[in-house]
């Protein structure tokens, strides 16, 4: 257990160490992304995905059989999408870079759903605690046409979410393999965050 959460640490630092780009909604300014780095098993072989994955920490329980809530009523925990490659963020309808960030969010859903890949965007709620109108969100999702999962999140949960990233602001998000391990840590908005993201999907997705 200490060897795993040495391990989660060292990989959260990695990922947050290189840029600098400001989300909004938190009490806190975010600091950058990067591709996600290895910091457990050396051993993979060439065509062996499990030892590749389990070369990255596993996503927090805490996170991962947290309990999301569809737009149709609907539950979900991350858990259950094992076997999916899972790309996870977090956003409220007020947040400008947020919504900067839908147009990319949705290409990736729509280059690489035939592939396994589920974008899943967590509505924080106002950023004071208060869950946002299921109406007001379902509007939102059709005037934005977004093509991907949309669901809240209860504010327990966005806490979970904030223990892996340690920064308290939207978008942020989490890249989860088919093994239901972190793949990359995404804080903040704008090109370079996006650059990462594709480049990382795309090597994750090819595994």
């Amino acid at each position: 257990m200490k060897r795993s959460i040495t391990t989660l640490a060292l990989f959260i630092a990695l990922t947050l160490a290189f840029s600098s780009l400001t989300g909004c909604g938190g009490t806190q300014t975010a600091t950058g992304n990067n591709t996600a780095k290895a910091t457990g098993n050396t051993n993979a072989k060439p065509g062996d995905n499990t030892a590749k994955s389990t070369a990255f920490p596993p996503l927090a329980t805490g996170l991962a059989e947290a309990e999301f809530v569809l737009l149709d009523g609907g539950k979900f925990k991350l858990s259950d999408k094992k076997g999916k490659v899972l790309l996870v963020t977090i956003w409220g309808t007020w947040c400008g870079p947020c919504i900067a960030e839908m147009p990319t969010l949705i290409e990736f859903q729509n280059q690489y759903r035939e592939q396994g890949l589920e974008v899943i965007g967590l509505n924080i709620g106002d950023g004071a605690g208060t869950p946002e109108p299921i109406d007001k969100i379902k509007k939102f999702v059709e005037q934005k046409q977004l093509n991907y999962t949309i669901a809240s999140s209860a504010n327990a949960s966005t806490n979970e979410f904030y223990k892996i990233t340690k920064q308290q602001v939207v978008p942020q998000s989490l890249l989860v393999d088919r093994e239901g391990h972190l793949r990359g840590v995404f804080v903040g908005g704008g090109e370079r965050i996006y650059q990462s993201m594709k480049e990382t999907i795309a090597k994750t997705m090819a595994e």
